[in-house]
């Protein structure tokens, strides 16, 4: 049972099932360090904190280029 002050861990395959990429892609990011992700031994491990944080950017991010876009239309 995990305290209340340690973060909950997630391998890479274990957080593309809580978003909509895939483990490889996940990983992919990580290497750049477009995510912020620990590599322990020969696995990528990620905090459920920071993949929500990287979802929540990603959909802001998104947003802002469609409003950019409809300008054009």
């Amino acid at each position: 049972m995990q305290s209340e002050s340690t973060p909950e861990l997630l391998t890479l395959k274990e957080a593309a099932e809580f978003s909509p990429y895939s483990a490889d892609y996940l990983n992919l990011l990580a290497r750049k360090g477009k995510l912020k992700a620990r590599k322990i031994g020969r696995d990528w491990l990620i905090t459920k904190q920071h993949l929500l944080e990287y979802l929540r950017r990603q959909q802001i991010e998104s947003r802002m280029r469609v409003r950019e876009l409809s300008r054009y239309l």
